[in-house]
């Protein structure tokens, strides 16, 4: 099967990956989140905002939207996720990426986490960490 991942840097970004089932998702298009309403309201306008975006990427290709969904991404104040343990959590360790960040830094997380579990010191767990 053959994959593809494109992501850009405009704000908002676009991005295109294929799934597992070899479909096209298609995604971007973030705005400040203010209400249920809104998410809703402006769902169906950046569909199809997204699908010119992907044509005009990829000229001549037919693209069918099979289902579409609005969620919440959130962030922090350096951009970073936050890795490893909470001190009012103390069974529990977390990955919390927001937005493009879940996705980026998910690898990393996955390691210093199992590096965590398994007591081998994580060079870069330290920018992760919580109450940076």
């Amino acid at each position: 099967m053959n994959t593809l991942l494109v992501w850009n840097t405009r704000d908002p970004y676009l991005y295109l990956r294929t799934t597992d089932d070899g479909r096209l998702l298609v995604g971007g298009a973030d705005s400040k989140y203010t209400s249920a309403n809104y998410l809703q309201n402006s769902k169906e306008k950046k569909s199809k905002d997204l699908t010119k975006q992907l044509e005009a990427l990829m000229p001549g290709i037919h693209f069918v939207e099979d289902i579409s969904w609005a969620g919440v991404f959130g962030s922090t104040k350096d951009g970073l996720p936050y890795i490893g343990p909470h001190p009012d959590f103390k069974n529990a360790l977390f990955v919390l990426g927001f937005g493009g960040n879940g996705i980026t830094f998910s690898v990393q997380g996955r390691k210093i986490i199992t590096d965590m579990l398994c007591e081998k010191p994580n060079d870069i767990s330290y920018y992760y960490r919580f109450k940076r």
